[in-house]
C-alpha cells in the first residue's frame, strides 16, 4: 500500500507517494504529462516488494507540490529538484532514478549534472537528446503538435476545456490499447484543477520547449535501462535507435509489446520484472 508524505527539497515542498521501507534503497520515480505521482502506484508497490524504498512525488507545480516562487519550470530546475530529492530522502549511490515521460528529461538531466549521485538510470517513454532526434524525424513533429499549441499565451484553455477533455483524448491517442480506469481520470484532473497546476504544467513546455535543443547531444557517463511502448503514439519507437549510444555505461533498450505512452499502467508486471531484472 502508498502513503503520502511530504520532504522539502531545492526550496520547495513536495508531496509523494511512497511504498516500502525508508531504510531500503531509494527508488525515485518521477512522473510526466498528463499525469501525476498516482501513476506510479502498481510501480512502486511492486519494487517495495523487492526490497526498495519506492517514492514518487508530485513534480514542481503539481497538485499538492509548490509552485515555484521564481517562476521556474525549466528541465534544468527539474534536474535539480531530483538530486534534491535523493539527497533529502537519504539517497546513496545506489538510488535507482527512474521517470516517465517529463520525469524522463528530469532523470536525464540529473544524469548529466551529477552522474555520482544516480545508481541505476530507468526512463520510459522518452529518448535521451529528443530535442535532437526530433530534428531527424518529420513525423514525429504532428504527434508532437501539442507542444507547440501550448507555447501560445492562454492555451491554459485549451487544456482546461470541457473539464480536462484534452488528457483524456491524450491518453487515448498516446496509449491507444490502454483501458484507463475513470478514477485515475478523475485524480490527473483533480491534481490539474489545483489553482496554479495547470499553468505550471505548460509552462514546462514553455520553458525547456524540445524543438528548440541547441548544442550537440548530450553523453550521459551512466548505465541506463530505458523502455518505450511498441503502439505509441506520442513519440515514435523510431526514435530509439540508436538511444543506448547516449551513455557511457552498461546500457539495454528495450521495447514493450502492446503498450503505448503509458507502459507503467498498460502492462505493469512486464514493466516491473524489466525494471527488477536490470536492477539486479
Amino acid at each position: 500500500m502508498t502513503d503520502v508524505r511530504r520532504v522539502t527539497a531545492n526550496g520547495l515542498t513536495f508531496e509523494y507517494r511512497h511504498a516500502g521501507d525508508p531504510d531500503g534503497r531509494l527508488a525515485l520515480c518521477l512522473h510526466g504529462f498528463p499525469d501525476d505521482a498516482g501513476t506510479f502506484d502498481p510501480l512502486l508497490n511492486r519494487l517495495a516488494d523487492a526490497g526498495y524504498h519506492a517514492v514518487a512525488p508530485y513534480m514542481r507545480g503539481y497538485g499538492p507540490t509548490d509552485r515555484a516562487p521564481d517562476g521556474d519550470y525549466s528541465a534544468l530546475a527539474l534536474g535539480r529538484d531530483a538530486l534534491a530529492l535523493v539527497s533529502e530522502l537519504d539517497g546513496t549511490d545506489e538510488t535507482v532514478l527512474l521517470g516517465h515521460d517529463w520525469g524522463a528529461a528530469a532523470c536525464y538531466v540529473a544524469a548529466a549534472l551529477d552522474p555520482s549521485a544516480v545508481g541505476s538510470l530507468v526512463t520510459l517513454a522518452v529518448p535521451p537528446n529528443f530535442g535532437h532526434r526530433l530534428r531527424e524525424h518529420p513525423r514525429q513533429w504532428l504527434r508532437s503538435w501539442y507542444m507547440a499549441a501550448f507555447q501560445f499565451p492562454g492555451s491554459e484553455r485549451l487544456l482546461r476545456m470541457a473539464d480536462y477533455a484534452l488528457v483524456e483524448f491524450l491518453w487515448s491517442t498516446w496509449s491507444p490499447g490502454w483501458d484507463y480506469p475513470e478514477a485515475r481520470l478523475d485524480a490527473v484532473r483533480d491534481t490539474l484543477r489545483t489553482p496554479g497546476s495547470t499553468t505550471a504544467a505548460l509552462e514546462y513546455y514553455r520553458q525547456s520547449p524540445p524543438f528548440r535543443a541547441g548544442g550537440p547531444p548530450a553523453r550521459f557517463d551512466t548505465s541506463a535501462l530505458v523502455l518505450h511502448g511498441a503502439d505509441d503514439g506520442c513519440i515514435g519507437p523510431e526514435l530509439f535507435a540508436g538511444a543506448g549510444e547516449a551513455f557511457t555505461g552498461e546500457r539495454r533498450v528495450a521495447r514493450v509489446r502492446e503498450a503505448g505512452h503509458f507502459l507503467h499502467r498498460e502492462r505493469p508486471d512486464v514493466v516491473a520484472a524489466e525494471v527488477l531484472d536490470w536492477l539486479a
